[in-house]
């Protein structure tokens, strides 16, 4: 038997219709007043596995053309919301259970989609990589307008075997420089792919795995822990303009002090009306939880406030493969159960992506080197398993690190709450 379990999130639509769906799998709707366009739709379904290793799936199809499938748990069973969002009619889409059974009662919900284009849009970035990975989508459709700051320069060399050019540097503190140069590099370069200008790329070359500690003592000078000689200067050599610790007595520092310096001036530069940043709650990484938390501080000292807060979670807690099934696949919703939040109830963002804007990530993806994975055999040959037992027959292969399969979808999904509420939250202990 299915282990049963919902799914569920402290969310609050903005249109909220009690829906069947008939012998067919077509919706019976009733008629709708917000065009799909304006609205991230999800429909609410309860599904039960049929098997313990087949993948099951919806593949939702408008006037009987497949567009995407959104795959579920494998052994189990209960509530889930379906992404429907790059659909352009809901009135003539059919669904069509794979390797499981859908119950007929459904609920569909619309949360309303704000215009992104009433200001800049910035997203913050804790490593080089986290911006593609959450939304290369978002930013390519909003390249007029966006901004990128990458916090850290991810420069940490734990094995000179994992150097991105084998045998390249006989040493950790040299791999690690390098490391941080390369990744400085990716961040500066690959948005332009979406028709970001490099001028509004910004790498404030914090270190990572430091950043949670930069917070607690925000007057203490933390050393990298690829190589101590290093300071957050050796990354911006390709920075557009200064940043506050640029011009202090020494130079940038790894402290606290300096990191929300930098993004309170930026903020005020910037003045973006969207800022796109890690989940407190829902992404469990120590630097994306302290990047959130750092943005939040620079907020409350800034002279400016945005409008809106799109929340990514590029990590889960004890979730591998999420989004399920092969690139191209629907991206789901969170799996999680949440009752309540510190954020208060959320709203939800979901980005189409074409299937040309999918394969641009892709490329996106694989110019960033850390993501030019080769894992070990037994990794491998796991995967292949999984595969297998999955019972879907083609899965692309774009990169061998598993980003390129859950990151590779047809939609991004973000929560989105106020400015506000993220600060709120991120005081509340």
């Amino acid at each position: 038997m299915p282990n049963t379990h919902d799914h569920y999130l402290p969310l609050a639509p903005d249109v909220e219709l009690d829906v069947r769906i008939d012998d067919q799998g077509r919706l019976q709707l009733p008629d709708l007043e917000h065009p799909a366009q304006d609205v991230s739709w999800m429909l609410e379904v309860r599904y039960t596995a049929q098997g313990r290793w087949k993948l099951p799936g919806i593949t939702v199809s408008e006037q009987d053309k497949p567009r995407f499938t959104q795959y579920f748990e494998a052994g189990q069973a209960g509530k889930r919301l379906l992404n429907l969002n790059g659909i352009e009619d809901l009135e003539v889409i059919t669904l069509t259970p794979q390797a499981c059974r859908l119950g007929s009662e459904t609920r569909l919900l619309g949360f309303q989609r704000p215009s992104l284009d009433d200001g800049p849009l910035l997203i913050v970035a804790p490593h080089p990589d986290d911006a593609e990975l959450a939304a290369y989508g978002l930013y390519r459709q909003h390249a007029s307008n966006t901004w990128i700051i990458t916090l850290t320069a991810g420069e940490r060399h734990k094995r000179l075997d994992r150097q991105y050019v084998p045998g390249l540097d006989d040493d950790l503190k040299s791999a690690s420089r390098r490391k941080g140069l390369i990744r400085s590099w990716n961040s500066a370069t690959t948005p332009m792919l979406a028709g970001i200008p490099q001028d509004r790329l910004i790498m404030l070359g914090y270190f990572n795995d430091s950043l949670q500690k930069l917070l607690e003592a925000p007057g203490d000078r933390l050393p990298s822990m690829g190589d101590a000689r290093l300071t957050p200067a050796d990354f911006r050599r390709w920075n557009a303009r200064p940043l506050a610790s640029d011009t202090q007595d020494g130079g940038p520092q790894n402290r606290g002090h300096d990191l929300l310096a930098d993004l309170t001036r930026l903020l005020d530069e910037i003045r973006p009306s969207t800022v796109v940043v890690p989940h407190p709650e829902l992404d469990p990484h120590p630097d994306h939880q302290a990047a959130t938390r750092a943005l939040a501080m620079a907020m409350e000292d800034s002279e400016h406030r945005p409008k809106r807060m799109l929340l990514y979670a590029n990590h889960l807690k004890s979730q591998r493969g999420f989004p399920r099934g092969p690139a191209h696949a629907a991206a789901g919703v969170w799996p999680a159960r949440l009752d309540a939040s510190r954020l208060g109830p959320w709203s939800l963002y979901s980005q189409p992506l074409d299937l040309e804007t999918q394969r641009e990530k892709a490329v996106a993806m694989d110019s960033m080197h850390d993501l030019r994975d080769w894992p070990g055999w037994e990794r491998r040959l796991k995967r292949a398993i999984r595969q297998k037992l999955s019972g879907i027959s083609h899965w692309p292969t774009y990169g061998q690190h598993d980003y390129f399969q859950t990151h590779i979808k047809a939609q991004e999904v973000f929560a989105l709450v106020s400015s506000e509420a993220l600060i709120e939250a991120c005081n509340t202990p």
